[in-house]
């Protein structure tokens, strides 16, 4: 009984752990820098990423905005 139950809490947490990854795609996106910022936004309103998450997805893509200009 101890087997299955390591493989399925061993597969939830794989699967959870590929879901985490979604906020960088957000600020990686080429839509122009004000879109960017509206989508994190967005994300953060609906509970799709952290605080934390969205405060360091936001400077890296002021930053990449500033530098891309």
């Amino acid at each position: 009984m101890f087997k299955p139950m390591l493989a399925v809490t061993t597969v939830a947490f794989c699967i959870a752990l590929t879901a985490c990854g979604g906020s960088k795609a957000v600020a990686q996106s080429n839509g122009t820098c004000g879109k960017q910022l509206t989508d994190l936004q967005t994300a953060l309103n609906t509970g799709a990423m952290t605080q934390d998450e969205y405060n360091r997805s936001r400077e890296e893509a002021l930053r990449n905005c500033y530098h891309n200009n």
